[in-house]
């Protein structure tokens, strides 16, 4: 996999940003997600590793309009929390409304999981790169991909997740009760967004 391991710099009114390191994923538009695999369950994946935050759509013959949305779209992400697990919701152009996907940092695979960098290291306006990835479920094709910055505030709050979880003890009934409760209080995306505690735009 290749890394671009440059830091870049932005001027946002008069506080300079700093951006993560560029980490690209290996894959790209045209190709496989996977070598050779051509069907995908439907529905999404959300992960934290070596190419940092990626969010991987697998929707059946993506529209036309959803291809543009993940490309240039606005891209709104919130976060909630469910004790041992979190959820990432999110909402694009092309999509009927927001949807949301549970994660776990026990739970993903060992050599595809890291632990985010603490934000004092990092420094006070430090923004995250996020990958989106359009995959066809009936094809396996990546149909749009694309890369934007998350805000400082939700950064360091979804990191502080990530973290909280990967330094806790990890009990696997609890966290199917967990996720279980949450979809018997807040049946769907739209009811869970309610408890959203942090929010961003791309790029903003």
């Amino acid at each position: 996999m290749n890394h671009r391991n440059r830091l870049t710099t932005t001027f946002l009114g008069t506080r300079a940003t700093t951006v993560e390191p560029l980490r690209v994923p290996a894959y790209r538009v045209g190709e496989f997600l996977a070598d050779g695999r051509d069907r995908w369950p439907e529905g999404a994946q959300y992960c934290y590793g070596s190419t940092g935050h990626e969010l991987t759509l697998f929707v059946p013959s993506p529209s036309s309009e959803l291809v543009a949305g993940v490309r240039r779209g606005q891209v709104r992400l919130a976060l909630s929390d469910a004790g041992p697990v979190f959820f990432l919701a999110y909402h694009l152009d092309g999509l009927p409304g927001w949807a949301d996907v549970p994660y776990c940092w026990h739970v993903q695979p060992r050599d595809g999981r890291a632990t985010p960098p603490v934000e004092i290291e990092a420094g006070p306006e430090y923004r995250a790169l996020f990958w989106i990835s359009l995959v066809g479920a009936d094809d396996g094709l990546i149909h749009a991909q694309r890369g934007v910055t998350l805000n400082p505030e939700f950064t360091g709050e979804l990191h502080r997740a990530i973290r909280s979880q990967a330094g806790a003890p990890f009990d696997s009934t609890e966290c199917v009760l967990a996720v279980a409760e949450v979809g018997r209080l807040r049946p769907d995306a739209a009811r869970r967004l309610e408890a959203a505690y942090a929010w961003t735009v791309g790029n903003a």
